[in-house]
């Protein structure tokens, strides 16, 4: 082999092993960038897992003391209540008596139907009641439906328009009766447990502004 042909073996060789070399580095740094999204997808997942526990952690915590608060309260001669969001049912307890259950239903604007839904677990205090719920059509309602509001405020009246009685939990939220159907939705700013009449003329009898709510 001629000179010329040793240096061109050698630059070939020079070239294959260049090759060889970009070859192994291109895969290094695949494998690195896949081992990279290992490490990455794994510390998502423990992050994950955590928060998970967390949360679960602090929920425990909110239904121990929702529980401990409880059974401090059943101690008391007072009338109070129970809303299980599970089941949708709700309880007037006397100390640690039963004295009512009854079914619910949640109404309300989709946003604080979810809203009182994602509630942690909780004690809310009756802020007041009220044992009528007459209810004035507002002036911008009439507008809205394109009519001329009455200048006489008594006939815009619907009488009971929330059923025999209200309990306002604050918040937004209260308890009374089915709502009558001269109520639009429209006019409804409020999420509320509705209760049968039966139901709600008891509580309403028994449950007095200060009285407290469990919300499980």
């Amino acid at each position: 082999m001629g000179r010329a042909g040793r240096v061109l073996a050698v630059a070939a060789i020079v070239v294959a092993a260049l090759a060889v070399a970009r070859l192994a580095d291109a895969f290094g740094k695949r494998e690195l960038v896949r081992v990279a999204t290992e490490v990455d997808e794994q510390r998502a997942r423990v992050r994950a897992e955590h928060d998970s526990l967390a949360l679960r952690r602090d929920g425990l915590d909110q239904d121990r003391q929702l529980l401990s608060h409880r059974i401090d309260f059943m101690s008391k001669r007072e009338h109070y209540l129970v809303v299980n969001r599970r089941t949708r049912r709700l309880q007037l307890l006397l100390g640690g008596m039963e004295m009512l259950e009854a079914h619910y239903r949640l109404r309300g604007s989709v946003e604080g139907v979810s809203d009182f839904l994602s509630l942690p677990s909780g004690t809310f205090a009756v802020l007041g009641k009220r044992t009528s719920t007459d209810w004035y059509r507002p002036v911008w309602l009439y507008w809205l439906e394109g009519v001329t509001p009455p200048p006489d405020s008594a006939a815009r009246l619907v009488k009971d328009a929330f059923g025999e009685g209200e309990l306002f939990l604050g918040g937004g939220i209260s308890i009374h009766g089915p709502v009558r159907r001269e109520v639009p939705d429209v006019a409804i700013d409020h999420t509320y447990i509705e209760l049968d009449p039966h139901a709600l003329d008891a509580i309403v009898s028994a449950i007095e502004p200060g009285a407290l709510v469990f919300i499980e």
